[in-house]
């Protein structure tokens, strides 16, 4: 059987390879005549072999590998001839100065040069034994798995991001960031007339928890029903109700008298209409919180008013004659200057006068050293009292610029006093003879005598009850 050349022999084994995609290991082939090849050494037959082996089981599960052309240098039976294409970009010569700019568009197009890493031998031997699969398997293995958790953590802004980024940022808290939009939920909040949610809604203990054990106070009546004095007629009603014996309660639980408590209707008239005062209400938004009845208003404080707490707090004395002392902090504020916060704040000793029969110096009860300059001027204000002129302030005009319109109290006030003036006779004229005119002559009356509506209608049986009570 004529088996052919060498190079027939390999064109076929590269057609039987293209054709069922198996890589058959080369065999041994005998030199031609003319090859002169040198006798193989002990590490080539080691390396022969391996090459074998592996060629077996490439045949098996590994992709084709590619064959030499004819015409090319022969390549060892295991290595596949590595082709590496490069491309070029040319470069476009121009040199007028006015398409300099045309220069760098096209370098900015220009491809760069990707630096493939050089992978070492065991790295090759392994991507040989695995598919394409089983390394996009393997790398997926690598990546690690991020939860949702963890990516939503990964996605959010910190609170000094979210700061830069909305118009009102001290209105930002720590836990925005963790809303779904938080630049929409800082914009409700900066919104004019937004009511917050109640702060308690983050907090782990309970609400209210705090004020367990407090005994609440009783409930007072307001200022206006106390001028009633319907609590001390209740008071003494409940001390007669506590002294009655077992059976006169019984008694009075079959025949209840009414009328116990007995007030004047003007009285309640007058402290509801009248005297009535608003109890004290939040503003729109100021919802309350835990411990806020503890806090100091600092609406009703104002700057320079000492209370009397402070004043004892500091040994100051508390009376008539306590604005007579000054406060510990002027013979500071003499030699630095007022607070800059309260530029118009008047204080006696530094920009303003000291009160009657007080003088200046550091005796107990002296107002220091007045501020002035060299020439003997006051720095801050008149503190001597004399050059008011100078530090006179601007005029406000306080004249009312509308009418209040008149409230119903006013109004009905005004109605009474015009249907009293109706009621009252006209003293100027003639006087109508009206009586005479409206009586008819010789009419009967139509209520027989005795029948008469009395004024006044006793319906108690009084003998009774003074027969039960004796």
């Amino acid at each position: 059987m004529q088996i052919g050349t060498r190079e027939e022999l390999l064109e076929r084994l590269q057609a039987y390879t293209l054709q069922t995609g198996i890589v058959l290991s080369r065999p041994a082939l005998r030199p031609e005549e003319g090859d002169k090849a040198p006798p193989p050494q002990r590490n080539r037959k080691r390396r022969n072999r391996k090459k074998k082996k592996r060629g077996r089981g490439g045949a098996r599960e590994g992709p084709p590998t590619p064959t030499p052309a004819r015409g090319d240098p022969e390549t060892p039976a295991g290595d596949t001839p590595e082709v590496e294409i490069e491309y070029v970009s040319e470069e476009p010569e121009i040199y007028d100065p006015n398409f300099v700019f045309f220069k760098r568009i096209f370098e900015a197009f220009k491809e760069k040069k990707q630096e493939v890493p050089k992978l070492s031998k065991k790295k090759l031997r392994r991507m040989n034994r695995f598919t394409v699969a089983e390394l996009k398997q393997e790398k997926k293995q690598e990546v690690p798995k991020l939860s949702k958790k963890k990516l939503r953590r990964m996605n959010r802004f910190t609170v000094a991001e979210l700061k830069q980024l909305v118009a009102r940022p001290d209105v930002v808290e720590m836990h925005d960031v963790t809303a779904q939009d938080p630049k929409l939920l800082v914009h409700l909040k900066a919104t004019r007339n937004s009511v917050p949610v109640p702060r308690h809604w983050c907090f782990k203990r309970k609400y209210l928890q705090g004020k367990r054990g407090i005994e609440k106070p009783p409930f007072e009546l307001p200022e206006f029903i106390k001028r009633t004095g319907i609590q001390e007629m209740r008071e003494a009603l409940q001390e007669k109700e506590e002294q009655k014996t077992m059976k006169s309660k019984m008694r009075e639980k079959v025949r209840p008298k009414m009328g116990k408590i007995d007030i004047d209707y003007q009285k309640l008239h007058d402290a509801f209409f009248k005297w009535q005062t608003k109890p004290k209400l939040t503003i729109h938004g100021d919802l309350y919180y835990e411990g806020k009845e503890f806090e100091t208003r600092l609406k009703e404080k104002k700057p320079g008013d000492l209370s009397d707490e402070l004043r004892i707090a500091l040994g100051m004395p508390v009376g008539p004659n306590a604005h007579k002392v000054p406060p510990p902090w002027l013979i500071a504020m003499q030699r630095y200057g007022p607070p800059p916060s309260y530029p118009n704040l008047k204080i006696p000793g530094l920009n303003s006068p000291i009160p009657e029969g007080c003088s200046f110096g550091y005796h107990a009860g002296g107002w220091g050293k007045p501020p002035v300059d060299e020439t003997g001027k006051p720095l801050y204000g008149d503190v001597f009292g004399t050059n008011a002129a100078e530090f006179q302030e601007e005029e406000i005009d306080r004249t009312p610029w509308g009418e209040l319109e008149p409230s119903d109290e006013e109004s009905s006030e005004e109605e009474e006093e015009e249907e009293s003036d109706e009621e009252k006779p006209d003293e100027t004229g003639f006087i109508t003879p009206a009586d005479s005119g409206l009586i008819t002559p010789g009419g009967f009356s139509s209520v027989p005598a005795g029948m008469e509506t009395p004024e006044l209608i006793e319906l108690r049986k009084k003998k009774i009850e003074e027969a039960m009570d004796g």
